[in-house]
């Protein structure tokens, strides 16, 4: 196991000080504008919050199901990716580059939302949405890369539909992440990472209501269009083999999203959705990991094969075993 290192407890963090405790308190019931002089910020440091007009959210027709994956949550602060530990001592360690990029990225991405036992780190995962919003600023450090960026939308939507646990706050960095990402559709986000952009997009889209929602939807699904087209949405069949894993949980939940929000998704698109899923499951399986646009390996979990199998029955997209 690999431990922090030089990486030593804050006060925010510390038990000691119940810090975390104290301010995920007062970021439920106060304006987060207001918790800037406690935190030693200067004044305006959270004033983004102000700015953000927050869409209603859609009333959905059920909660989200999940694909059975594993933790990678051991502890209120420990995380594991790639076999190494690090625990998550104070707000520097989700810019901590000695932990290495990839590694930060699956931190950033949120993905133990949706693992096995969830439900046990319940007050983790709300703490750690709130401590993510404080510790970092729109526009600010890996957290804002388009990879991890484009998963954490999905992932605290996923989460937020099967638990309610987003609050006023976390929904407002939501319409932040999302108008992040959108405006930067067809320069930085490129390549093979489009289609999962283009799938954040439509899920904030579907999530949220209102005219900016609805322009989020149909970019989302526009873009997912043409990475099907071009056989290279997370992978496809023809794209790189290590991304079948990630592509084919991908097109399920897109699968899942429609049931959600039924009659909201374009019918002939769902359709499309469908049909890659069962190419990606005729195919076979693969690792859930592969290079990026650029050639550089980022590498994020995915379930199991049999996992996705199982998810795709549940969604009726396999039938038998």
């Amino acid at each position: 196991m690999v431990t922090s290192g030089s990486l030593k407890s804050s006060g925010f963090w510390s038990a000691s000080s119940h810090g975390l405790n104290l301010l995920f308190l007062r970021l439920r019931y106060a304006h987060p504008a207001s918790l800037a002089p406690s935190l030693g910020w200067g004044e305006g440091a959270l004033g983004w919050f102000d700015a953000v007009d927050v869409p209603a959210v859609r009333q959905p027709a059920s909660g989200w199901r999940f694909c059975q994956r594993d933790a990678s949550m051991h502890g209120p602060q420990a995380f594991r990716f790639f076999g190494v530990e690090h625990t998550l001592a104070d707000n520097r360690g989700w810019r901590w580059k000695p932990w290495g990029e990839d590694w930060l990225l699956n931190l950033h991405a949120f993905d133990d939302l949706l693992a096995d036992d969830r439900q046990a780190r319940f007050e983790w995962h709300e703490k750690l949405i709130s401590n993510w919003i404080m510790a970092n600023p729109p526009g600010k450090g890996v957290g804002w890369q388009p990879t991890s960026l484009s998963r954490r939308i999905s992932n605290w939507i996923k989460w937020g539909l099967a638990t309610q646990g987003l609050n006023d706050v976390a929904r407002s960095s939501l319409v932040v992440q999302a108008r992040f990402l959108r405006k930067r559709m067809g320069s930085s986000v490129t390549g093979l990472y489009a289609g999962r952009a283009g799938m954040a997009l439509l899920f904030a889209g579907a999530f949220f209501e209102g005219s900016e929602a609805d322009g989020w939807r149909r970019i989302g699904v526009s873009v997912l269009r043409n990475m099907l087209k071009s056989r290279c949405f997370e992978g496809g069949q023809d794209a790189p083999p290590a991304f079948n894993a990630g592509a084919l949980e991908g097109l399920l939940d897109l699968v899942q999203l429609d049931k959600i929000y039924p009659g909201l998704l374009p019918l002939d698109e769902v359709n499309r959705w469908q049909m890659a899923a069962l190419e990606l499951l005729a195919h076979g399986e693969a690792p859930a990991a592969g290079p990026d646009a650029a050639g550089r390996a980022v590498l994020f979990d995915a379930p199991s094969w049999q996992a996705l199998r199982s998810y795709a029955r549940e969604l009726g997209v396999l039938s038998g075993n």
